[in-house]
């Protein structure tokens, strides 16, 4: 019988199946922050999409509803509240949880809290940090 003190541990994490997987939309201009979470949401068990302005996100809603949608407000805070306004006009998306990620915390940041209404959540860093994939993967 080996010994459990000289036996290597496996430095692997096996993700557990969640109980509902959701659908997450994921509305980033970066491609490498894109990527990096719809990594994450895939190992987690949750099915993702993406797409990179939010111009071609109502039509593409219409085929694919997400349970909540992540929006990187990191590269252009502008067009995140335009989307999320969007989001909230419409009374079919009004009520999707939005995660807006990036959003710093200067005058951009207040402009934000002001503007956005319904179901949100709100986080500081950028979508890349590893916190902020952890916070949004525990909230799913």
């Amino acid at each position: 019988m080996p010994d459990k003190n000289t036996t290597p541990r496996s430095s692997t994490r096996i993700a557990k199946e969640p109980i509902i997987a959701r659908r997450v939309w994921v509305l980033t201009p970066n491609a490498k922050r894109a990527e990096m979470a719809l990594a994450a949401i895939h190992a987690a068990g949750h099915e993702a999409r993406t797409s990179e302005s939010g111009s071609d996100l109502a039509p593409q809603l219409r085929e694919w509803r997400p349970d909540i949608i992540i929006i990187d407000m990191q590269d252009a805070p502008d067009r995140g509240r335009h989307v999320v306004a969007q989001l909230r006009a419409d009374r079919a998306t009004r009520q999707l949880p939005a995660y807006l990620v990036g959003m710093g915390n200067g005058e951009e940041a207040l402009k934000t809290e002001k503007a956005v209404t319904g179901p949100t959540r709100r986080y500081v860093e950028p979508l890349d940090t590893p916190s902020v994939l952890d916070a949004v993967l525990n909230e799913l």
